[in-house]
């Protein structure tokens, strides 16, 4: 059940219809616990048992820590927080990862050992529930908020639906108050949260799901094509991984809205960037301030005494990055994936540290040309990870950037039809759109005449140019 399939809008519109009839606020909120795990249950009954086991630990484990002042029990309870929600990571995503790469180095050495392989499912969302649930413990640990008195609001927090399976990864101390007192959403909240959801459902079906079919024919036989149409494939591909995950943000932030309850933006036009630290700034934000906050900020402040602030910050960069590339998922594509934006986000460190150029900051003409500069640099650093990001392995995604940059014109050129009106509406919108502030959130502030005449468009487009299957979003699979 995803967002953009009428089994989503019955029991959404249900959902909402139940709700408004519900008079006690206990009552309400037990119906969208069970709601949540619900709709969970629509993808994996088994795995709610998992939700509500990693949940009702971290609830008790944060209980215990606003209640004990010790210092080294402190530190004991959060260790097991950490340990249950890395462990359940762990398993789940990295142990065929590490039996391959053990039985690989064990061969290398001479060994020969048998290849250990199980066939463990990854349940939907877990990346997303666990950096949830861990950052409650972390906040109650250092003290940044206290613990909650009732289990069924956490739980509520951690398995709410509309972020339960892709984010956005909200945090207790932004969830958690909205469930102190009855919300109820307002008609300005409702037509923001239609807004969101329809440009969402634009974003995924119209856009995302169109060019999925011509971007999967060039990325699984990179060697088949041309350059050309290798750069097709990972424009198109850029376009499709935004206009899919920030589809479904969207959606999400636009079902929780309607509601009443308030979602932290996920994305900001992040392909206007002009550095890749910017771009971290706007793309996947919750992912991107959560591994900031609770591993960049740690790492600096355990490493507070080198005498290097900029080599200082680099590595810790470099590290975290790694880490963000690997919770992605469990290959070394991912892993280059990191170290990649890593390695630029800490050379942009050190580029804005050393800043040579800034005696010519102050002329218009080198403002120009610069700014550009750094878009296109930014823009192909981001580009060449994606390559490494959606190739089935590191092989093909070396071919891929072989042929690329020798520009091949031994292969089979494909001029899509889909691709490249795809790529000039992203493009369009990253250029004429105030990249500052959600669309979503500012046609609400036109006249009348021009929010109907936005609506309809979109509705139009929707129905006339989305895709008639509906695919799982790409994000479902970390």
């Amino acid at each position: 059940m995803i967002f953009n399939s009428f089994e989503f809008l019955f029991f959404f519109l249900t959902l909402v219809l139940v709700r408004s009839c519900l008079r006690n606020f206990g009552v309400e909120k037990w119906f969208l616990l069970v709601a949540s795990y619900g709709f969970y249950m629509g993808w994996s009954i088994p795995c709610v048992l998992l939700i509500l086991c990693t949940s009702g630990v971290d609830s008790l484990i944060g209980w215990k820590l606003g209640r004990m002042e010790n210092p080294a029990q402190r530190k004991g309870l959060l260790a097991i927080s950490l340990a249950v929600n890395l462990g359940v990571l762990a398993f789940f995503k990295y142990t065929n990862f590490l039996l391959e790469n053990v039985w690989f180095g064990m061969n290398a050495l001479g060994f020969q050992v048998n290849r250990l392989h199980y066939d463990i499912i990854l349940p939907i969302g877990v990346s997303y529930f666990t950096f949830a649930s861990m950052s409650y413990t972390l906040d109650v640990y250092y003290e940044r908020l206290s613990p909650g008195r009732s289990v069924r609001d956490y739980l509520l927090f951690v398995a709410f639906f509309p972020k339960l399976l892709a984010g956005p990864i909200q945090r207790a101390a932004n969830f958690l108050p909205q469930l102190q007192q009855r919300v109820r959403a307002n008609v300005a909240d409702i037509e923001v949260g239609l807004a969101y959801f329809l440009l969402g459902a634009v974003k995924k079906a119209v856009i995302s799901d169109q060019i999925a079919g011509h971007i999967d024919l060039i990325f699984t036989a990179p060697d088949r094509y041309d350059g050309f149409t290798l750069l097709q494939g990972v424009l198109g591909y850029a376009v499709q991984i935004y206009c899919d995950f920030s589809g479904y943000s969207d959606m999400a932030v636009g079902c929780a809205r309607i509601m009443g309850f308030h979602f932290l933006d996920n994305f900001q036009m992040p392909y206007s960037s002009v550095s890749i630290t910017e771009f971290w700034r706007r793309w996947h934000i919750t992912l991107s301030s959560w591994f900031r906050d609770y591993v960049f900020l740690p790492l600096e402040v355990a490493t507070r005494d080198h005498p290097n602030a900029t080599r200082r910050a680099s590595f810790n960069l470099t590290l975290t990055m790694l880490l963000v590339g690997l919770w992605h998922g469990a290959s070394w594509n991912f892993v280059f994936w990191g170290g990649l934006h890593g390695v630029s986000l800490a050379g942009h460190k050190a580029w804005t540290a050393w800043h040579p150029l800034a005696s010519l900051k102050s002329r218009p003409a080198f403002q120009i040309v610069w700014t550009l500069f750094s878009r296109l640099l930014t823009l192909g650093v981001v580009l060449l990870g994606w390559i490494f990001f959606r190739a089935q392995s590191w092989t093909t995604a070396c071919q891929y950037v072989s042929r690329l940059l020798t520009w091949s014109n031994d292969g089979t050129r494909l001029v899509s039809p889909y691709i490249l009106p795809a790529l000039a509406a992203v493009f369009l919108t990253h250029l004429l759109v105030n990249k500052d502030r959600n669309w979503a959130q500012t046609i609400v502030q036109r006249s009348i005449p021009v929010r109907i005449l936005a609506y309809a468009a979109l509705l139009i487009v929707l129905v006339c140019l989305g895709a008639t299957d509906a695919a799982p979003f790409i994000y479902f699979q970390f």
